[in-house]
């Protein structure tokens, strides 16, 4: 068996067009590292900058630690102890215009009484030394935020689902978000690392995804236009061995790249960006609610367990349209839709943007299924989205390998 699976490892990898591509994915996996913007990476969002990672790096560091009732005050008594500055406001003669023009603007007075910021000089306003103090404020708000998503979240189930199934919904939110406004404990720090190497998962399905579908394609569909190999190794080590060696084969190659990529990101990402933040909190309450209590390594090792999950799936998924396949081209076209078109669809949350979560490039990618609260209620119970996509995908995945070992089967007896 172990001939057979090298033996298909070495024709797999050998061919040109195989090499090419793994050449310009390895770049184009760098270069998006290094350069790319994230829509889902909303705190940064932007290239590889040095001087922009030691400055936030410097800033942030003052500010790292437990967000409970002292690390507010302090963020609050620093923010105020700027904008309180007599040096830092305006003069008492622009602070009357300011006022004039404020109350033409529809302002109340004593709202703009209330709000020192409106008389900050404008080189202070912008200046580091406030603008630093931005993303902590932000985070100063995190259990307020969580409880009113929580409370947000209960009344949408509530009224749009009647009876058992939406109150069990909505209690299920309310437990969760409650949990991480009152009784969990979030950690403040720099994370661009931990948020890059988050964010590079979502080209999966463009590097492992792409170089799989060429690489695996033929390994079937190629056999039945050119089935010598198959005919001299089969006669030699029998036909049932053949095929499995052949899905050995399969998943030896796509575990190996996989794992190859997912340490080559690692390492790439944290060596520019920074490994420091992995106890931070990854919620951002307009883009990635998350009802979990994830850090940003409990976030990525579920990632990372997800995309695994997803390569198996993948794996099967192309195994089995190359065995049904009567050419590599087919084989490759049809693979090459379902694994990209999927990933790059986007619904309104519903049963059809449920339906797109469980294709195989999705569950690759691996970052969307902690984002929100998504909540299945079946068995008269709620299930999280993610237990359900998990064994939707082991189940399928067997299934599919059984129908390719079945189908290349089948079609080796035509032949």
């Amino acid at each position: 068996m172990k001939e057979i699976v090298k033996y298909e490892m070495y024709k797999t990898l050998k061919r040109p067009i195989v090499i090419i591509v793994a050449i310009i994915l390895i770049v184009f996996n760098f270069w998006n590292i290094i350069f790319g913007s994230f829509y889902n990476e909303p705190t940064y969002g932007m290239g590889y900058d040095k001087e922009r990672v030691n400055q936030l790096q410097q800033e942030q560091v003052e500010f790292e630690g437990y967000i409970n009732e002292q690390w507010i005050q302090n963020i609050q008594k620093e923010k105020e102890s700027i904008l309180n500055d007599q040096d830092n406001q305006i003069s008492q003669d622009e602070r009357e215009k300011k006022i004039k023009e404020l109350l033409e603007r529809g302002f109340a007075l004593e709202v703009i009484e209330e709000n020192p910021i409106f008389f900050i000089k404008e080189e202070v306003l912008y200046s580091r030394e406030l603008q630093r103090l931005e993303e902590p404020e932000v985070a100063s708000n995190f259990y307020h935020y969580a409880s009113a998503y929580g409370t947000d979240k209960g009344a949408y189930y509530r009224e749009n689902y009647e009876g058992a199934k939406g109150e069990a919904l909505a209690l299920k939110a309310e437990e969760m978000f409650d949990f991480l406004s009152n009784e969990h404990t979030v950690y403040y720090a720099y994370s661009w690392g931990w948020s890059r190497v988050l964010a590079i998962q979502t080209l999966l399905p463009f590097t492992i995804g792409i170089f799989l579908i060429v690489a695996l394609s033929p390994i079937f569909s190629s056999e039945y236009k050119k089935n010598t190999d198959s005919i001299l190794l089969s006669s030699k080590y029998g036909k049932n061995k053949l095929i499995r060696g052949k899905i050995m084969s399969a998943f030896s190659i796509a575990i190996s790249v996989w794992l190859g990529m997912q340490i080559l990101n690692a390492v790439v990402t944290f060596s520019l960006f920074g490994m420091t933040g992995w106890k931070s909190f990854v919620q951002n309450w307009a883009v990635n609610p998350s009802p979990y209590t994830f850090n940003y390594l409990t976030n990525y090792l579920m990632v990372v367990a997800f995309s695994f999950t997803g390569l198996l799936f993948l794996t099967s998924l192309i195994l089995l349209v190359s065995s049904r396949s009567k050419g590599a081209f087919g084989a490759l076209l049809i693979s090459g839709f379902l694994t990209l078109v999927p990933s790059q669809l986007s619904f309104s949350r519903g049963i059809i943007e449920r339906i797109r979560l469980l294709f195989p490039s999705n569950v690759l990618i691996g970052v969307d299924y902690f984002k929100n609260f998504d909540g299945v209620y079946m068995f008269d119970r709620v299930i999280m989205f993610p237990v359900v996509v998990i064994v939707f995908s082991i189940m399928v995945t067997m299934l599919m390998l059984i129908g390719s070992y079945r189908g290349f089967s089948k079609r080796q007896v035509k032949h």
